[in-house]
């Protein structure tokens, strides 16, 4: 099995730890990647034994190889990958060896030969991968014996390095060489995170000798590079040897035999002084050994590899230090939408085809957005909008006009439209010549003529335009005048004692005076102010505070109102609220949903008193019969707190019923009763569907929502235009069962009609109106 080689490897680890008793504060890098486990077995195939030891193959008295032994519990038989990785000084050495694992051949060998060894003890990993290449154990850093005579094989024991007259930079190595033998030795110097390295075949023989490895001027003249180069790596024949030694100061013009870039500028260039520019100018300057005619060529990315352009510059250059200039078009960076600072990832300079230099990551520009740089002739989209609102029919007719001001087409342009409520609505158009217009009419049912409409071109920005300003375009509504009561709140109880705090709000667009405002108790009594607001700006708020000792206890529905003056109107608001005055109240009862005959009850109670309550039982009495209470007590309830209580009962029949629902803790309690209404027979979809004159189609559906057949189901229509329409028979409707209607009739008469639908058995009814325009 040959032996494998690899360079040490620089790990970037991001660590997030949590830091609890023990302070990692003196820690290595090193010492706190070795404080992770990790080792790994997935149960498959375990290692119950390693050992190291050194042999002497070829019998002259020195051990010249290293034997991992690993003893495995052969738990599946098959082959298996066994790779041990040994750390030598900076380096990693690797073998690996495949083995039949059964119960009979348990165990793997792998060596190393000795004279790729440096140190006297060595950690390795051992990993240990399945048929199909999957890692199923590994061993992190084993420590092996301690080896003290070995063959250590060649070795170097002086570096040095000497300029020859500026044609070579030669490294000159003193090698101790345990053998007679010819082998390529690859010398590796550093610079600025590059690297050149030189490989020449030498021949060593026993003993110490110097073999001197020669760079040649072209290949320092390629580093652009003027200071000290390190040594890094020296391999001979399958050894590496990794040193950190600094050359002498070399500056690579001294190498220099044919002509190369010196250096490089890079400016911005605005001719017309309207702070865009119409050039990036990348300037070269070029030491010419021969003069010639020359070609410079570079490409251009950004930081994140997205090319950019393209561009060579031929230019004729005499003896010495020559400029060569180069000018990108500001529109043609502006087109790609990149933004610098721009790399160039390679200049070149050449002869025709013969290249004299050339430099990778040449250049990096100074910081610019592609939006520092002219346009290039571009659309401009122009969105105009009308507004006629229709009072009767409450329908606002949109006229959109989308037009292209700009120098050339638009493509795949969108225009969006919708009002401050529901309405939306959208088109779209694939190519808008320059000085091209196109008007869109759209209806908006519903509206008011309060409405805010607004309409979009090229909402999401696909379409680069000169200018961005006029995409949108909203019509003016008329001034709302208007004042709301924001809130009511009860800021402090004691008993049947509350102080209130209710907020008057002008929500409208411009300012209301002479506020005045009165507080109904529902408590036989109002409480007016004594004095008016003279003036509230639109948004401005007014707080007002009230001090009012109830009567007796129970659930109250306060009202706040408050009335104003705008514009020669006298505008008005109110806001009730439900309060509980007292210890514990309900302060609501309702059915929170019904379905057929399936009863969600929600009830609201509410702690009125200063201190906790504790303990409180809720029970529902459903009017037939039968009481449902409470499995678990609210341990405690807060001051002013409220607690929602949910019930499902099944009353499983029609009828008029009278739930009663109470709360308790044993000291304070309440209760509250409701009318609940249970019909089963539905009259709905009320609709007209078709129109012509006077004359009207309607559709109106019955169904039966009972779990039993309804029967003698009939019904009747009236016009309101003195005719009453009734069904000619009765019918049967099994559960779910729906029956349509339709009925034509011809008004004899102009004018508003709000027609009725109804639908009744024996003991059930339901009905539906419809208001509509002859």
């Amino acid at each position: 099995m040959i032996n494998k080689l690899i360079k040490p490897i620089l790990y970037l680890i991001v660590l997030f730890i949590t830091i609890q008793a023990v302070s990692a504060a003196n820690m290595t890098v090193q010492q706190l990647i070795d404080s992770f486990d990790y080792n790994y077995y997935n149960g498959n195939l375990n290692v119950t034994n390693q050992t190291d030891y050194m042999i002497d193959k070829n019998s002259n008295g020195l051990n010249d190889t290293l034997i991992i032994n690993i003893t495995t519990n052969n738990a599946t038989s098959d082959n298996y990958t066994f790779i041990v990785e040994i750390i030598d000084k900076n380096i990693i050495l690797i073998n690996d060896t495949t083995t039949y694992i059964n119960s009979t051949n348990n165990y793997a060998i792998i060596s190393f030969s000795t004279e790729i060894l440096s140190q006297n003890k060595f950690n390795y990993t051992l990993t240990i991968n399945d048929i199909n290449g999957t890692l199923i154990f590994r061993k992190y850093k084993t420590e092996t014996n301690t080896y003290l005579n070995y063959e250590a094989g060649t070795n170097i024991t002086k570096i040095t390095d000497e300029n020859i007259n500026n044609n070579f930079i030669r490294i000159n190595l003193t090698i101790n060489s345990t053998q007679v033998i010819t082998t390529n030795i690859t010398v590796t110097l550093a610079y600025n995170s590059s690297k050149i390295s030189k490989t020449e075949e030498k021949s060593l023989i026993n003993g110490f000798q110097v073999v001197s490895i020669d760079f040649d001027n072209e290949t320092i003249k390629s580093t652009h590079y003027s200071s000290n180069f390190t040594i890094d790596t020296i391999v001979i024949g399958n050894k590496i040897f990794d040193f950190n030694q600094n050359t002498s100061i070399y500056n690579y013009e001294d190498f220099a035999k044919t002509s190369y870039i010196k250096s490089i500028t890079d400016s911005r260039l605005d001719t017309n002084a309207n702070n865009l520019s119409e050039f990036l100018e990348i300037n070269f300057t070029i030491n010419v050994k021969i003069a010639d005619t020359y070609n410079i060529t570079y490409d251009l990315y950004d930081q994140f590899n997205n090319f950019v352009i393209s561009l060579n510059k031929t230019q004729t250059l005499a003896l010495g230090n020559q400029t060569v200039q180069t000018l990108i078009n500001g529109s043609e960076i502006y087109k790609t939408k990149i933004n610098g600072p721009y790399v160039l990832s390679f200049a070149k300079l050449a002869i025709g085809n013969d290249t004299k230099d050339i430099i990778f990551n040449a250049y990096t520009t100074n910081q610019s957005f592609y939006t520092d740089y002219e346009r290039p002739p571009l659309p401009d989209l122009k969105v105009a909008i009308e507004i006629i609102f229709n009072q009767t029919t409450n329908t606002t007719n949109v006229t959109i006009n989308l037009s292209n001001i700009g120098n050339v087409p638009a493509f795949n342009v969108f225009l969006e439209v919708f009002d401050n409520i529901t309405y939306n609505n959208n088109r779209s158009l694939a190519f808008l010549s320059a000085g091209e217009n196109i008007t869109y009419r759209f209806n908006a049912t519903n509206s008011s003529n309060t409405s805010l409409f607004t309409a979009i071109a090229d909402f999401d920005n696909l379409v680069d335009e000169s200018n961005e300003s006029n995409n949108i375009a909203q019509n003016t509504p008329p001034t709302v005048v208007s004042l709301a009561i924001e809130s009511i709140t009860a800021m402090y109880t004691n008993g049947t004692l509350k102080i209130f705090e209710f907020v008057i709000l002008n929500d409208g667009d411009t300012a209301v005076t002479d506020v005045q405002w009165w507080f109904d108790t529902n408590n036989s009594y109002v409480i007016n102010s004594t004095s008016n607001i003279s003036s509230m700006a639109s948004g401005e708020r007014a707080f007002v505070y009230l001090q009012y000792n109830f009567s007796d206890e129970g659930s109250y529905n306060v009202k706040a109102n408050a009335t104003g003056l705008s514009q020669s109107t006298t505008i008005s608001s109110s806001l009730s609220s439900t309060v509980g005055v007292g210890d514990l109240a309900i302060t609501s009862f309702s059915a929170a949903n019904i379905d057929v005959t399936n009863v969600i009850f929600e009830i609201q109670a509410q702690n009125n008193l200063l201190q906790n309550l504790t303990n409180v039982n809720w029970s529902l009495t459903t009017a037939e019969g039968s009481i449902i209470n409470s499995t678990q007590q609210f341990t405690s309830i807060k001051p002013n707190e409220t607690v929602f209580i949910f019930v499902n009962y099944d009353y499983g029949k029609t009828g008029t019923f009278n739930p009663i629902a109470s709360v308790t803790n044993q000291t304070y309690s309440d209760s509250k009763t409701i009318t609940l209404d249970i019909k089963h027979i539905q009259a709905y979809n009320l609709s007209v569907v078709n129109e012509s004159g006077s004359k009207r189609i309607f559709e109106f559906i019955i169904r039966n929502s009972l779990n039993t057949n309804l029967t003698g189901v009939n019904w009747t229509f009236d016009t309101k235009n003195s005719n009453v329409i009734n069904a000619t028979s009765n019918s049967i409707l099994q559960p779910s069962e729906q029956m349509f209607i339709y009925i034509d009739y011809n008004f004899t008469a102009s004018g508003v009609f709000n027609v009725n639908a109804t639908t009744k058995n024996n003991t059930l009814s339901d009905s539906k109106n419809l208001t509509i325009t002859i």
